[in-house]
């Protein structure tokens, strides 16, 4: 029996055998992280002729692919192995003479440098702010056909999967480049845990939609958020096989730059300007405290990387500003003229990786490095099953809008000053309003401009195909 796209998570047991023609056709680390702390991702642009590369593709890369059904195979403590991932842009589909008139994503038959807005984006403040694929890192600027990826808790085992990849390409494509993934990891001592950190010092992945039964029953509380997802989140038909129950996902790729020194000195900056600890604004930015404490709930961090929370409890923004990250990218059922429901099916299942080495005293591992100027930053990766109404959607609308979200529409006439995301938010121009007070209304806000610390280096986007749609080119 084929498997629904609207099933939703408490009812998608991995374990049934029903399920396995599914999984086994579908690549790993879209419905769940694949967990591992190093990655290699290998950008690839097809310099041989479309007859070899699909010849490569199903005899070479297809095999290395890693599939949903080991991934959720794998007994928990054991070794998995290498998690290989391939993904094609809409060029490669090109390269490889194929159609893109049954991927129903516009975005991604555009590619991600095609930054053309509409004729009323700019009116509605929902033009797309990213830099100009110009001033982006130089390999990103050329034409990108495939990615590569591989993931193994052995950074040794990784590298040497890249290398033989890389080797493999000769004659076939041109590799434009490696990134080199690293998780950062820092000791929990809620959960005596060691759990992933971003470069700026604070706990992430916390808040993530889940599609599987197993995780759905990990979140216990659930009164005022609900985690899970329907498999219609993330998945979409292969339109280029009649297999069935053969499934892939867009995939958005986006090597951000984190500047961590200039991170900590607006953080100083604004925290003097509104009259707070360091450590407060910090919050306010984020949305969190350091230890994943929501700002929504307290003003200093307490018990940790708590979610079941909604921003219907704290509607003037007092507690958590408006535009906090957590609160832009997921405003939690507080999103004007519009339900629940539909702001749901917004969510994305980040699945990226940091790079660069931690400053001292923000990970426990892999060692610091104290250089501040060394690079560092996020190598953002996100799955969804349309990249418009998703990614694209919550960058223009929500993040870089600067009227979202305390207008009802996003004209200047509604304008509070509601501000882009501080955190990444792309609009150099649009300032924020900050409580001086932490749950104090009446104490008033104050406009200061946090400029994000955060840059767009390139990316492209993907789709995840199928592994019956690798094996038959």
């Amino acid at each position: 029996m084929p498997v629904k796209l609207d099933t939703p998570a408490e009812e998608f047991d991995t374990a049934d055998p029903r399920l396995a023609t599914m999984l086994g056709n579908l690549q790993a680390n879209i419905l769940k992280p694949h967990g591992r702390d190093f990655a290699r991702h290998v950008f690839l642009r097809f310099t041989g002729s479309p007859s070899s590369v699909r010849a490569w593709i199903r005899s070479i890369v297809a095999p290395g692919v890693t599939t949903a059904a080991k991934q959720f195979g794998t007994p928990p403590g054991t070794d998995g192995g290498v998690v290989g991932g391939f993904f094609l842009s809409a060029k490669g589909y090109q390269f490889l003479g194929l159609k893109l008139s049954g991927f129903g994503s516009g975005v991604f038959r555009k590619g991600m440098k095609d930054q053309h807005d509409g004729l009323f984006e700019p009116l509605l403040d929902t033009d797309n702010k990213d830099p100009e694929p110009g001033r982006w890192e130089p390999p990103y600027r050329n034409e990108i056909h495939a990615l590569a990826t591989f993931a193994d808790d052995d950074v040794n085992v990784a590298e040497a999967a890249a290398a033989a990849l890389r080797a493999s390409a000769a004659g076939i494509a041109t590799v434009l480049t490696t990134e080199h993934g690293n998780t950062l990891r820092r000791h929990n001592p809620l959960t005596n845990t060691n759990d992933p950190v971003e470069h700026f010092g604070y706990f992430d992945g916390i808040s993530q939609p889940v599609f599987t039964r197993k995780d759905f029953l990990k979140a216990t509380s659930r009164q005022r958020w609900e985690p899970g997802a329907r498999l219609s989140l993330v998945l979409v038909d292969d339109p280029l096989t009649d297999e069935v129950d053969a499934f892939g996902s867009y995939l958005v790729y986006r090597k951000l730059g984190q500047d961590t020194a200039a991170f900590a000195d607006k953080v100083k900056a604004l925290a003097t300007s509104i009259g707070v600890t360091p450590e407060v604004a910090g919050a306010m930015v984020v949305g969190r405290f350091k230890n994943g404490t929501p700002v929504l709930r307290a003003g200093a961090p307490t018990g940790g990387t708590e979610n079941d929370f909604n921003f219907r409890e704290d509607v003037p923004g007092a507690r958590c500003p408006h535009h906090a990250h957590i609160r832009k990218v997921n405003p939690r059922g507080t999103t004007p003229a519009t339900s629940l429901e539909s702001e749901r099916k917004r969510r994305i299942a980040r699945r990226g990786i940091p790079y660069g080495p931690p400053l001292p005293g923000v990970a426990d591992k892999p060692a610091p490095d104290p250089n501040p100027s060394l690079p560092r930053g996020l190598l953002f990766m996100c799955f969804q099953s349309d990249i418009g109404d998703q990614f694209e959607f919550l960058q223009r609308t929500w993040v870089d809008n600067e009227h979202f979200p305390t207008g009802v529409l996003t004209l200047g006439a509604f304008h509070t000053n509601t501000g882009d995301d501080p955190l990444i938010g792309q609009n150099a121009d649009a300032a924020q309003k900050w409580p001086k007070k932490w749950n104090d209304e009446q104490a008033g806000k104050k406009t200061v401009n946090f400029e994000s610390a955060v840059t767009l280096e390139g990316g492209e986007y993907f789709f995840a195909p199928s592994l019956p749609f690798l094996t038959a080119l």
